[in-house]
């Protein structure tokens, strides 16, 4: 055996801790835990999530999607699973990503798409809303985040993906509607879920690209809003995505609908946080000349509950920052987050 690969063992006690873990979680025995942990270099999480994939059976409760399984023990009175802890009481606060992470350029398309990984590992948004996702990249996301319940716009071509946090969101239905006139083949996905008694419908969208097809994007635009003005009074709407809008685009479309606020505008409008596709910060594609184009592609809308139910306290970029050991972000665009609390009722 390699040296490097010496590397990857833990100590005698970390092996014997990890080992009687494995065994207590999946009730199997020393050698099953030993056989499952040793092929994924002692990676409790990954090694019970190979276990459940491969058994499929006994005492394992499915989610929605039927996707990865919950595993669930008693310490300490709180409810641990193989994704987190997990808690009777629902959050008070929820953090919502939205991202066009450009899987259509094969430009350090790995290493931008771990990098994407990474960054949503490290802040843990509840809900994500991704654009140009293609199915290399999604299968790499969905292996990467296990705690996400996973709901794709396509199979095929570049598409939407909406992602919901386990054990804080929860997933109810969801419908796929295509933009019929749509020559790009987009679409929008329709999620409903709950954050314990909020009742919530996401809407991640990719509108119709470019300066020549405006006005197949403004038909698009106000088909979402339509579908934000028409849901239940009950629920909080939220949409969003890479909306290729220009200012001009939506006053042609008759502005923003009474009840509707764009979430740039209510955390402040924020000029460090204007552009999403900027060209003056952002170097992925190169513009010849003194023109640097910059234009707020990206963004979230939000029609609050008739008794308001949500209110938004940050608005932010992710994705600033060029990946390690390249010259690359993580895309073309930078991604959006905003966080919300939760009024009590």
């Amino acid at each position: 055996m390699s040296n490097s690969e010496d590397e990857d063992i833990p100590d005698r006690e970390t092996c014997q801790k990890l080992t009687e873990q494995f065994a207590e979680i999946t009730g199997t025995d020393v050698a099953c835990a030993q056989f499952y942990l040793q092929d994924r270099k002692w990676d409790l999480q990954r090694s019970v999530n190979a276990f459940f994939e491969s058994t499929q059976k006994g005492g394992i409760n499915f989610t929605n999607d039927g996707d990865t399984p919950e595993i669930v023990i008693n310490v300490d009175k709180k409810m641990v699973t193989n994704l987190g802890m997990m808690t009777t009481e629902p959050p008070s606060k929820f953090k919502l990503f939205s991202w066009n992470i450009d899987g259509l350029s094969e430009h350090n398309l790995k290493i931008r798409t771990k990098a994407v990984c990474k960054t949503i590992q490290f802040e843990k948004p509840d809900i994500i809303f991704l654009q140009e996702v293609i199915p290399e990249t999604l299968n790499y996301i969905k292996d990467k985040l296990p705690e996400y319940v996973c709901i794709a716009g396509n199979t095929e071509g570049y598409f939407v993906a909406t992602f919901l946090r386990r054990f804080t969101v929860y997933y109810d239905s969801h419908r796929v509607v295509e933009f019929p006139s749509s020559l790009m083949m987009r679409n929008y996905i329709a999620a409903e879920a709950h954050i314990g008694p909020l009742n919530l419908l996401l809407i991640n969208t990719h509108l119709e690209s470019t300066a020549d097809h405006v006005a197949e994007r403004i038909n698009q635009l106000k088909r979402i809003f339509q579908e934000m003005l028409t849901c239940p009074e009950e629920k909080v709407v939220i949409c969003g995505g890479d909306l290729n809008l220009r200012e001009k685009d939506l006053t042609a479309a008759g502005g923003l609908p009474p009840g509707v606020d764009d979430l740039w505008i209510s955390c402040g409008s924020r000029k460090t946080c204007q552009y999403t596709w900027d060209m003056l910060r952002n170097t992925n594609v190169e513009f010849p000349g003194k023109y640097k184009p910059r234009f707020r592609f990206d963004r979230l809308y939000l029609r609050n509950s008739h008794k308001k139910s949500v209110v938004p306290q940050f608005f932010g970029l992710v994705g600033i920052e060029k990946v390690t050991r390249t010259q690359s972000y993580p895309s073309d665009h930078w991604g959006i987050q905003v966080h919300f609390t939760i009024e009590k009722r």
